[in-house]
């Protein structure tokens, strides 16, 4: 089994209590040991914590923390409270609980209005979400949806080159932004590896496990499936570098083979005389 990362955004425990503590903290050294230690203290379990990396409007650092508090006495619950109030290191802390009747109840953050990674604006779609979007897109257009979605990728790999090009511009090579494009990806959770192997400054293979828009259409399309991928690199690269290049799907999990290959080269156009 592979090594997964659960992001706390959502806690649910059946037949528990799970509350969520909403904390801005001053962005200086020992403030969440101070706070885990108050909940220590009580004995209060903590099953997910999410800090973020930049400061809210410059008042301090967001963090969201996940407690089951089901065998907590009030009490204790509202000298934390109090303990966390009183701490000059913290500038607000809420706190909220999601009942679902008699089954249980989840802790999410109603604190923040929106995600953001890299100072983008994030949205977040599960693995079921993503996997019915692609499947009725096959369903409703057939071989047309790999058109589709190769359009799509190549206005996708447009706004990433914004989004780096102020790296290349500072000097950033090639290769290094090819190589920071898939460590997204794979952070993102759109595959489990990669490699990348240079053949020249403007070709390049690119070798991908566990490729979620490939194993979504396992079993609907028969040939590669990975056409938002090679949109995403196409748009990516020629936003960036410039001039025409093309990604090509030599291998694809969906064909029998244990991995994706993308071979990924700018195209020399011939100089008429």
């Amino acid at each position: 089994m592979g090594k997964s990362l659960d992001l706390p955004l959502l806690v649910f425990r059946r037949g528990r209590r799970v509350t969520t503590l909403n904390l801005i903290l001053k962005d200086v050294p020992g403030t969440l040991a101070k706070v885990f230690n108050a909940i220590h203290t009580r004995n209060i379990n903590v099953v997910g914590c999410i800090t973020s990396a930049t400061s809210e409007e410059s008042k301090g650092i967001f963090n969201a923390i996940y407690l089951d508090v089901t065998d907590v006495p009030v009490s204790d619950f509202r000298s934390l409270i109090k303990e966390l109030e009183s701490m000059d290191e913290v500038c607000y802390v809420d706190y909220n609980e999601f009942s679902i009747n008699s089954v249980g109840s989840a802790a999410f953050s109603q604190y923040y209005e929106e995600l953001s990674i890299f100072n983008e604006r994030a949205t977040i779609f599960t693995y079921a979400h993503l996997k019915g979007l692609f499947n009725g897109l096959y369903e409703k257009f057939g071989e047309g949806a790999a058109i589709f979605l190769y359009h799509l990728g190549l206005t996708v790999g447009e706004f990433m080159a914004n989004t780096y090009k102020p790296l290349l511009e500072a000097g950033a090579a090639p290769k290094t932004l090819l190589e920071l494009a898939l460590q997204t990806g794979r952070i993102f959770g759109w595959f489990s590896k990669y490699e990348l192997d240079t053949i020249s400054k403007d070709e390049f293979r690119i070798k991908i496990w566990e490729h979620v828009e490939c194993t979504f259409l396992s079993g609907v399309v028969n040939g590669p499936a990975g056409n938002l991928r090679r949109g995403i690199l196409v748009g990516y690269l020629s936003k960036l570098f410039g001039g025409d290049w093309t990604v090509t799907e030599l291998e694809c999990i969906n064909t029998g083979h244990e991995k994706c290959l993308f071979h990924v080269k700018k195209e020399i156009k011939p100089v008429l005389l």
